[in-house]
């Protein structure tokens, strides 16, 4: 897979055919001959997991975990299965 360079006016000129050689491979857009972007594909299993790890509420959570960690509260893995197992 090799990397395509495409200028702005390409871009602006014909959007359809640049995204599409985007999908193929990381393009990227100049400007008056400097890098200025880069088109890469994206899925959309990538999509799921930058918007999950960029939600505010993610981040709320992961930092009180570590928080709780950094605390000394927590509970051994086996301890929790055997809970879990006889509460189910």
């Amino acid at each position: 897979m090799s990397i395509q360079y495409r200028t702005m006016k390409e871009l602006k000129e014909r959007t359809p055919e640049v995204v599409k050689a985007a999908q193929r491979a990381d393009v990227i857009i100049t400007r008056r001959g400097k890098p200025a972007a880069v088109l890469h594909r994206f899925s959309e299993a990538e999509l799921e997991a930058t918007l999950f790890s960029e939600s505010k509420r993610v981040k709320k959570l992961l930092k009180s975990a570590l928080e709780d960690v950094q605390a000394g509260r927590t509970v051994p893995l086996e301890s929790l299965l055997v809970k879990m197992s006889t509460t189910a």
